[in-house]
């Protein structure tokens, strides 16, 4: 690209910048909102505010960044959700270090991808955008290209596995995030009234419509009754409506897969013994093809039904009861995604370690969604289901797990960098100032 790394640091600046001009952060709401339906404050947030944020964090300029040489050439197919959180951590990672980097938005960003991707044009100067090929065929050329060294995949982890035998093939290394299934944890000792806004803040992400919103709600019987009756008080007097509307709190869910699985899945929960607190319907918000899901609570849930052990991406609280850490510890174990993770009261040391060695991101008495823990969301990967690597290493091509920071990821050593991942995380949560762009 014939810039040095302190000249493609000013553009990641500039970058940041331009997310929050007038005339793109509106571009930005009317366009991605035409393609999701999602609330306007919740565009804001998520794809101008955050990635804003994101781009302006001193860690990126760290040494270890700093000196990281290139691995080559980088793919990446963008999920539906969370772009600017995408650019921020995936593309900004890979090109800030000096690789060539290839993107695929997907076709159903009909409206916005031509918005992020002339902002990738402007402030990155030799970014590829690809749109003549569905995501498979995307997905298949990056493995196939011998100038592609890593390719960055989000989506889901029913079809990623049929990729691994072509990826094993051409030793190209994989990197992949897909579903959550976070969980909440509400302790004996928990301030009941925080728990509740949690819940709320970090289970309504988008309006459930996030991999990292909290989806399993584990409540000790001694508050269970308190926690869920402040917490059906609250859902329940939620607005639902269409998103232009300034009142709306929950809007339509604009995907009927999403909408058709969450109704099986309440369904589900209630043939198996569940209890409808509140909710459980989809609604009309008078727009064609597109209803609303009403937040829903229930409790006598139970891991292995399937509005607890699935993703379900919508304003869904399935509530667990528990009374002992031997009985909380093999249901939080069920699942087989460890993206984010979070506690409300005192927790016992073991369940701390373990939360930690199960999650990518651990929160205690706070949320993902939360200003201050931003700098968390610098972080890729996860654990089981959530994230992996395919890659060689020692002449074996495996799997791993683990966090990451995608910007010693993708370089040409990643195996040694990657040690530098959780200092130049909790540096950035030191010298995180949320204050700085507002």
């Amino acid at each position: 690209m014939g810039l040095d790394f302190d000249q493609r640091l000013a553009h990641v600046r500039a970058l940041g910048h331009a997310f929050l001009q007038p005339a793109v952060r509106k571009s930005l709401l009317e366009a991605y909102g035409r393609d999701t339906l999602l609330l306007p404050k919740d565009i804001a947030v998520r794809e101008v505010e955050v990635p804003a944020r994101l781009c302006s964090l001193p860690v990126l300029a760290a040494r270890d960044i700093r000196n990281a040489q290139p691995c080559g050439g980088v793919a990446i197919l963008m999920p539906k959700n969370s772009i600017g959180f995408t650019i921020a951590k995936a593309v900004v990672g890979a090109w800030l270090t000096g690789n060539r980097v290839v993107v695929r938005f997907p076709t159903q960003l009909v409206h916005s991808a031509p918005v992020f991707s002339e902002l990738l044009r402007t402030h990155l100067p030799g970014i590829e955008i690809v749109s003549d090929c569905s995501g498979p065929q995307f997905l298949s050329n990056a493995l196939r290209d011998a100038g592609i060294q890593a390719v960055v995949i989000y989506g889901d982890d029913s079809w990623i596995d049929a990729y691994r035998p072509l990826a094993e093939s051409t030793r190209t290394r994989v990197l992949f995030e897909g579903p959550g299934n976070d969980p909440l944890i509400v302790g004996a000792d928990a301030d009941i009234d925080a728990a509740v806004d949690a819940a709320i803040r970090g289970g309504l992400m988008n309006g459930g419509q996030s991999c990292s919103a909290f989806e399993r709600f584990f409540v000790h019987r001694d508050v269970h009754a308190n926690f869920v009756g402040r917490l059906a008080a609250r859902v329940a007097g939620m607005r639902i409506g269409p998103p232009e509307q300034a009142t709306t709190d929950i809007g339509p869910i604009a995907s009927p897969t999403v909408r058709q699985r969450l109704s099986a899945q309440v369904d589900d929960a209630l043939r198996a013994g569940a209890r409808l607190v509140c909710g459980g319907r989809c609604v009309d918000v008078g727009l064609e093809g597109a209803e609303a899901f009403e937040p829903t609570v229930l409790t006598g849930c139970a891991p292995q039904m399937r509005i607890v052990a699935e993703e379900n991406f919508g304003p869904v609280f399935p509530v667990i009861a528990y009374s002992t850490l031997d009985e909380l510890m093999p249901m939080l174990d069920a699942s087989q995604h460890g993206l984010n993770a979070a506690a409300y009261g005192t927790v016992p040391a073991s369940l701390v370690a373990w939360m930690q060695a199960s999650h990518r991101n651990w929160y205690l008495n706070s949320t993902p969604a939360d200003a201050s823990n931003l700098p968390t969301r610098l972080a890729d990967g996860g654990m089981r289901r959530s994230a992996f690597i395919w890659e060689e290493d020692q002449g074996r091509y495996g799997s791993r797990q683990g966090r990451r920071l995608l910007a010693l990821e993708l370089t040409a050593q990643p195996q040694q960098l990657r040690t530098r991942t959780e200092p130049l995380l909790a540096a950035a949560a030191l010298d995180y100032l949320p204050e700085a762009l507002s």
